[in-house]
């Protein structure tokens, strides 16, 4: 579902007016989407990180390489992790994510000198206190509900033709016809 989903937010950015790019890598780092635009005082720049499920099992972070040594558990484990181990993972999450060199990089090539606002979608969560400590690490939370919604009730776009149009053009049919269909 990760790139259906990427796609949907980057027709959303596309049409907010952001020009995107989808996977900009430097080395091993990828990012999901850089979107771009003009604004009143000058370029706005947004560094997008797309995680959506629709029945999560597990956490969105996962356990560090020490976590593992110590606790003895593996990276993705799912026993109910108190709160000074979630936040150490957390915060290797967000490290890796957003602020790693690779990351910073591969904004610093596409489009050198900009502020990026970073920025989070997500679906259904299992543990929505780690929601609250990407937040806290000055992440902008988006619902992918909140993406979906955007998509269905934008009848007039002024920018369209993204890899996810048609998908969200059935969406908004689907929206717009379900209760004449019944």
């Amino acid at each position: 579902m990760s790139l259906l989903a990427e796609s949907l937010v980057e027709e959303w950015l596309n049409r907010d007016g952001y020009f995107t790019i989808r996977g900009a890598r430097f080395g091993v780092s990828e990012m999901d989407l850089l979107a771009v635009r003009q604004g009143e005082s000058g370029l706005e720049a947004r560094h997008v990180e797309v995680q959506v499920s629709t029945n999560p099992i597990a956490y969105i972070s996962s356990l560090t390489e020490a976590q593992v040594k110590v606790l003895g558990k593996s990276k993705t484990s799912a026993w109910a992790r108190p709160r000074d181990v979630l936040e150490v993972a957390v915060s290797a999450w967000v490290e890796k994510k957003f602020h790693s060199p690779g990351k910073v990089k591969a904004g610093n090539r596409a489009w050198p000198g900009l502020s990026w606002s970073l920025e989070f979608v997500h679906g259904s969560v299992r543990h929505p206190e780690e929601l609250d400590l990407i937040r806290d690490k000055g992440i902008k939370m988006h619902t992918f509900y909140s993406v979906l919604a955007s998509l269905c009730n934008d009848e007039v776009a002024a920018h369209k033709g993204g890899a996810g149009t048609d998908i969200a053009e059935m969406l908004a049919y689907y929206v717009k016809n379900r209760e004449s269909a019944a």
